[in-house]
């Protein structure tokens, strides 16, 4: 950015030297310079406090890892990697044998208990059964039934889904592998498709000057040329270099607390998933924050720089 600055500065000094005839000595030289000095350090000072600009933007998304419930040999896996899917189609089944036969079993014991319940209040009633018998059966049924709701999630179990609309992007399993629920052995994972975010990271410094609902421009390497409109939606309050976990380590200024950005969150007046760019990209971003005074008509040169930068996109040679 100071490079493209210096040369325009330095390509208008040239102009109006030719233009006005201007005789090239020491003087004329110097007051050229240090004019270029006051002139571009004020317009940067101004820009990076009240107009801050971040290279370090990205998409962010969230990934779930998919776990079985239960265990069993993966007996169908219709998903393909990287198609869209909607919330509750079928990423993989797990033969339900052993679980369909604990379900059979339990309802026929709830079935029996049921059955010994009423016979021994019909009991109770005609010839004076205990009355121990009929709390007994009946906490038989409710454990039953308990029993039966446990084995039937653990049947509807067997055929995992997607938990919401999204894609699979890894998938590491195939008919005939074991599946196990094992947190830290995920058989895929599974991006949803509505948690994609634009966050940038700021210096400290201008932070004061960014607020929800700022003004904000985005541009992207993918497309060369093209700037899109956007708001600043959120200034995330906490930061990860700030975070002490519980521990039995001291605070060190050497390793919790290095100075960090401030990631703030972008939302584009278009949808993101409408860009077709994959989840991860980076992009670089403007934030216009102050809009009265003398240093919101420093926002027009940010702009203009933030179209150079965009330009430039096009220069590559590989």
């Amino acid at each position: 950015m100071e490079t493209l600055m210096l040369l325009t500065y330095a390509a208008l000094c040239w102009a109006i030297f030719k233009i006005f005839k201007i005789p090239v000595n020491k003087w004329s030289l110097t007051t050229a310079v240090l004019g270029g000095v006051l002139l571009i350090g004020h317009i940067l000072m101004g820009m990076a406090y009240y107009h801050p600009a971040s290279r370090k933007a990205r998409i962010f998304y969230v990934a779930t890892q998919i776990v079985p419930n239960v265990r069993g040999k993966v007996i169908e896996v219709p998903v393909v990697p990287n198609m869209p899917l909607k919330k509750g189609d079928v990423l993989f089944a797990i033969d339900p044998t052993p679980y369909q036969a604990k379900v059979d079993e339990i309802k026929a014991q709830l079935e029996f208990a049921k059955q010994r319940l009423q016979d021994v209040i019909k009991l109770r009633k005609r010839a004076g059964g205990s009355k121990f018998d009929i709390q007994e059966w009946r906490q038989k049924v409710a454990t039953y039934k308990a029993q039966l709701a446990d084995a039937m999630f653990d049947l509807e179990s067997c055929v995992v889904r997607a938990p919401a609309d999204g894609f699979v992007t890894h998938v590491r399993v195939r008919p005939g592998q074991m599946a196990v629920p094992f947190p830290f052995q995920p058989m895929m994972t599974f991006v949803d498709a509505g948690t994609a975010t634009l966050v940038a990271g700021f210096p400290p410094e201008p932070s004061s000057n960014i607020h929800v609902g700022d003004e904000a421009e985005v541009v992207f390497p993918a497309y060369p040329g093209m700037t899109f409109q956007g708001h600043v939606k959120q200034v995330l309050p906490a930061i990860a270099e700030g975070e002490l976990k519980p521990g039995q380590d001291m605070v060190s200024f050497a390793r919790q607390l290095p100075q960090g950005l401030i990631p703030a969150t972008i939302e584009l007046d278009r949808n993101i998933s409408e860009l077709g760019l994959p989840m991860g990209v980076d992009a670089e971003v403007a934030v216009y924050g102050v809009k009265e005074g003398y240093w919101s008509h420093i926002s027009i040169v940010r702009r203009i720089l933030l179209r150079m930068i965009t330009w430039s996109h096009f220069l590559r040679f590989h």
